[in-house]
């Protein structure tokens, strides 16, 4: 009798680690996965790491260097573009996650005339392939702590 219950106890919870995976949703997962703290690091990986860091766009295109006139008369930092006046720009920066992966948005308007996009290209919204690969390790071990929330709960 002592090995029948303990076969129907393993048994009960096999069942119900699959009927806890037949609930599993891929698109809740995902969207579980890029949680608050990955879409923080993906707008600082934007901001500050491509733009202000290195002056470059989401295809690794350099934006060029501040003129002297940019930085004699104006005051900017001597050496790449960095797109940072006030700040609004690089605090503008959103992410949206979706069941298909996620966008960045940003509020574009410059202190200038035109809009960012249209000066410097759309690509000043993005990720480079190296920063986008290095949020899949981030992205995984997010999406196994759901995984196994969910099986094991």
């Amino acid at each position: 009798m002592g090995v029948f219950l303990f076969f129907m106890i393993r048994f009960g919870a096999i069942h119900r680690l699959i009927e806890n995976a037949k609930n599993l949703s891929a698109d809740a997962v995902w969207i579980e996965a890029i949680d608050n703290d990955v879409q923080d690091e993906i707008i600082r990986l934007n901001t500050q790491e491509q733009l202000f860091d290195q002056g470059i766009d989401s295809q690794g295109r350099s934006l060029g260097d501040y003129s002297n006139v940019s930085v004699e008369i104006y005051g900017k930092p001597a050496g790449h573009i960095r797109l940072y006046d006030t700040g609004h720009y690089y605090d503008s920066h959103k992410v949206i996650v979706d069941k298909t992966g996620f966008n960045i948005t940003a509020d574009d308007v410059s202190i200038y005339d035109e809009p960012l996009t249209q000066v410097w290209g759309e690509d000043i919204i993005g990720l480079t392939e190296e920063n986008l690969n290095s949020l899949k390790e981030w992205i995984l071990d997010n999406y196994l702590i759901y995984v196994k929330r969910e099986l094991l709960r």
